[in-house]
């Protein structure tokens, strides 16, 4: 296994200051495999993300780290490496699809507006399960203000839930090997078998 500290240089530069400021407000696309295993939720994208096109942007960002420590990757891969989530049976999706600097940017209704949305995709796509990434999120769409981490007992069509901690640096609540933990508990009921 690779250093999961270590970023997989791609040769693409990073954008501008100006270009990530630029890409407020703008979509980045739902990232769909041929078919779902499990469909990461965010709740929306950064201006890096929207910056460059890509869910998680910023290669600094704990996610990639956290999947390979997790078992979803054999290494720890760069945001542009699209093909080698969706070849696993990973998708990403946002609750709220514009670009902002912080989530808390984002208010409540605008959470439970997306929702509709999310449940149109599920349906469409069949993912095993939706794992939605950051507790304060999912319960506010959700209404369930006393949700915790973990398998929910609910249901989205016919998609298992598990809620997981929003990878963010700013969660300072989950370090690397509890998040790692919390997303390997799902891991191992999408892919009973190591990826």
């Amino acid at each position: 296994m690779s250093d999961p500290v270590e970023a997989r240089p791609t040769g693409a530069p990073r954008p501008t200051r100006a270009r990530i400021l630029a890409a407020r407000g703008s979509i980045v696309p739902d990232l769909l495999a041929p078919r779902t295993v499990v469909l990461l939720c965010g709740i929306n994208p950064s201006l890096e993300s929207g910056a460059t096109g890509f869910h998680f942007g910023t290669p600094s960002n704990r996610l990639w780290p956290v999947l390979q420590l997790a078992g979803f990757t054999p290494r720890r891969l760069h945001p542009s490496e699209t093909g080698e989530l969706t070849s696993r049976g990973i998708s990403i999706t946002n609750l709220v699809q514009r670009s902002t600097a912080r989530a808390d940017e984002i208010d409540d209704a605008e959470i439970r507006a997306g929702i509709p949305r999310l449940t149109a995709l599920v349906e469409r796509i069949e993912p095993d399960f939706v794992a939605f990434l950051g507790l304060a999120a999912y319960r506010v769409g959700f209404r369930r203000r006393q949700a915790r981490v973990g398998r929910q007992p609910e249901r989205l069509g016919s998609a298992g839930i598990w809620l997981l901690p929003n990878p963010s640096g700013l969660n300072a609540h989950y370090q690397l090997p509890d998040l790692a933990r919390a997303y390997g508990e799902l891991r191992q009921a999408a892919y009973p078998q190591p990826s």
